[in-house]
């Protein structure tokens, strides 16, 4: 469990970092509405944040999903293969859908506050430069300060956990659809069905594969997550206020917004996430593979025991099933 943690620590610091900037243009895009439009599209909002920003504006809130990604992956990694006991064949397309339903519940409650806060963090100082931003008065100092004071505004349930149903009903179908659609992949382009035999770059492609396949059946959920949470407690009476607000005002182009950059942040930031991952696993858990060596019967003789092919055959523990050993790429927010 600890080394779970300290794994999918890494390797979710990793895909953050690799695709933070189009999360942010991703939540630019979600955010503004018609009355108050800044950008065009993905490209211009790329170039509008580079020119006034900096690379730094592409980063803005990067620390409160950093801070939150060993334990949301070590929730998603533990729930998901504790619920595969479950099942008498967890392998199959619909186990797979259930647990990682689970785990994606579970999850939810973790990942809405942090989120909110880094949503409310990536809208926050837009157009303005890393210098006069610092000089500027801006509602929120850091992480902290924003949890702080959305509690005292709103308390726990309204201001802390704001937007937590949109949270569940996008991570329930978004990690329902995530795991099957790894399983799909590994079956169909692993030279022998095992995704311990995928090469390298086949473990890349995978792992952007399954993003964009668990974004895309809850990318519109997302989009309501986002504008709920960066609004002000007094434009929406609840989410599907927001919901229905957007519809009217921008049609259904607007449960759309951002999906480009985020089907590009889903490559690297998944495709960096699983590879580092499997690669710190089979690294530090290999002197626990000790006992599957070959070995040989101690002789009861001085004579020398001559070994032939016809011999007893030496024992070799056979590898664990795949639904206990196989390595789970995990989604990162």
């Amino acid at each position: 469990m600890a080394l779970d943690f300290g794994f999918g620590f890494v390797a979710g610091v990793t895909g953050t970092i690799a695709g933070y900037p189009f999360d942010t243009v991703k939540v630019r895009l979600q955010t503004q509405t018609l009355n108050h439009r800044l950008y065009s599209g993905s490209l211009d909002c790329f170039i509008k944040i580079a020119k006034q920003e900096s690379i730094l504006g592409f980063y803005k809130g990067m620390s409160s999903p950093m801070i939150g990604v060993a334990l949301i992956n070590g929730i998603v990694f533990s729930v998901q293969n504790a619920s595969k006991g479950l099942f008498d064949n967890p392998d199959t397309y619909t186990a797979l859908a259930i647990t990682g339903a689970m785990a994606g519940a579970v999850q939810a409650f973790i990942c809405s506050p942090i989120e909110l806060v880094k949503t409310r963090l990536q809208i926050q100082g837009i157009g303005q430069q890393r210098k006069l931003f610092a000089l500027s008065t801006h509602l929120y100092n850091g992480p902290v300060d924003c949890l702080r004071k959305s509690y005292g505004r709103r308390g726990f349930q309204q201001g802390v956990m704001r937007g937590l149903s949109m949270t569940l009903a996008r991570d329930i179908p978004s990690f329902a659809a995530y795991f099957p659609a790894w399983q799909f992949f590994v079956v169909h382009c692993s030279p022998t069905g095992k995704e311990s035999d995928m090469p390298m770059y086949m473990s890349l492609i995978g792992g952007g594969f399954t993003g964009i396949a668990a974004w895309t059946v809850s990318y519109p959920f997302d989009v309501i997550k986002s504008r709920y949470q960066a609004s002000r407690e007094h434009v929406y009476k609840g989410v599907w206020d927001c919901a229905v607000k957007s519809f009217r005002t921008e049609g259904w182009q607007v449960f759309t917004r951002g999906f480009l950059p985020c089907t590009l942040r889903a490559i690297p930031t998944n495709a960096f996430t699983y590879p580092v991952y499997a690669l710190l696993k089979r690294t530090f858990d290999a002197p626990r593979d000790d006992d599957s060596i070959i070995t040989t019967p101690v002789p009861t003789t001085t004579k020398p025991v001559i070994k032939s092919k016809s011999s007893v055959p030496t024992k070799v523990k056979p590898p664990p099933p795949p639904s206990t050993s196989s390595i789970s790429p995990i989604q990162s927010m």
